[in-house]
């Protein structure tokens, strides 16, 4: 009988196009004007007509718990082993069919599998305790907090079961080695030696009024970001000033400026952290930058806000100026990816 048990939490995503209102709905508390509907519908069709994040978060979820379990990794074939590989069939599973003592759960805060019935089926096998880890790196209160939250609230009626939190990280070897070496091949891919390019850090923004209440979310992906940066060669920051009128967390760079952005703004007013992505882009075409390499470390799994916002939209600006754009891939269910959540529930136990 399992004493521990681990939740792997996420914001959730619709699974096909009928999911597409409940899941707004469930975001929002309340329901979408029939024009948002329409304009979310239309992004999820264009990445293939649902979210790869709960089919992604179940794959990592499957090899975590082997991980944890001393059970090797189940092997996964170039042809299925990205976001792209969901979208040709339904997944097949990759859970053990040994018996494990620390079962690991997926629980979505807006989409099924929701974390009260996650919680529900880890106390149902014998958990005592619960290990919460999230697969939004950076602690900020619409994510993370939300999540804790949740799990707080699931487990109130499930009485002595304990709630622990992960360890952090978002600095973790595993989980920075892993951006750093995919930002590295983007770089060659891009050949940057070559060619005028500018390196983008970006992240999900966030209203200001948020992150003056509280400020870890940006410290964290300011540390992050130096860190992979300092993993690729380019330097550590010290002051960004290649793009007039942008100020921002960065450097000259080795071989390239760099700098944190913010991209996937929301419908609420206000004032939103910056520099907004969209502004950096247009400043360095203006600029006479060639190449245009944007590494979203602020993101752990593929979802509408790389594969949309990144992989459609910022692309169409920059090709349409006839620039060169190059995404840094995301890490997914990669090993080393496992590694950092394994090593993240391992430190708390």
């Amino acid at each position: 009988m399992a004493r521990t048990g681990v939740l792997l939490t996420a914001f959730g995503g619709p699974d096909c196009l009928d999911a597409v209102a409940p899941f707004m709905c469930s975001i929002m508390g309340a329901e979408p004007s029939e024009q948002m509907l329409t304009e979310a519908r239309r992004k999820y069709l264009t990445i293939g007509g649902f979210s790869p994040l709960p089919a992604m978060a179940e794959r990592i979820a499957a090899q975590l718990e082997r991980a944890l379990n001393g059970i090797p990794l189940a092997e996964v074939s170039d042809d299925d082993g990205g976001t792209l590989g969901l979208w040709g069939g339904a997944m097949a599973s990759l859970r053990t069919t040994e018996p494990v003592r620390m079962p690991v759960a997926v629980g979505m805060l807006h989409s099924e599998p929701s974390i009260e019935g996650a919680v529900a089926g880890l106390v149902e096998s014998g958990a005592r305790q619960v290990v919460v880890v999230s697969l939004s790196p950076f602690e900020a209160a619409a994510t993370t907090g939300a999540f804790r939250e949740a799990v707080s609230a699931a487990l109130r009626g499930h009485q002595g079961v304990r709630l622990i939190d992960s360890a952090a990280y978002h600095r973790s070897d595993d989980f920075v080695g892993l951006y750093a070496d995919n930002l590295n091949e983007a770089l060659h891919e891009a050949d940057i030696l070559a060619n005028k390019a500018l390196i983008v850090f970006t992240a999900h923004s966030l209203p200001v009024p948020d992150v003056e209440a509280d400020p870890a979310y940006v410290d964290q992906l300011r540390e992050t970001a130096a860190a992979v940066a300092a993993g690729a060669g380019l330097g550590g920051p010290s002051g960004f000033d290649a793009l007039p009128g942008i100020d921002a967390f960065g450097g000259p760079g080795v071989t390239a400026p760099w700098l944190l952005a913010f991209q996937s703004k929301g419908r609420r007013g206000g004032s939103w952290v910056g520099p907004d992505l969209d502004d950096v882009i247009d400043e360095a075409l203006a600029g006479g930058f060639a190449v245009i390499v944007v590494c979203p470390v602020g993101f752990a799994v593929d979802h509408m806000e790389t594969l949309y916002d990144l992989d459609v939209k910022a692309a169409d600006r920059v090709l349409s100026a006839d620039k060169e754009f190059v995404r840094v891939a995301v890490p997914n269910a990669d090993p080393k990816y496992i590694d950092a959540l394994a090593g993240a529930v391992r430190k708390v136990l």
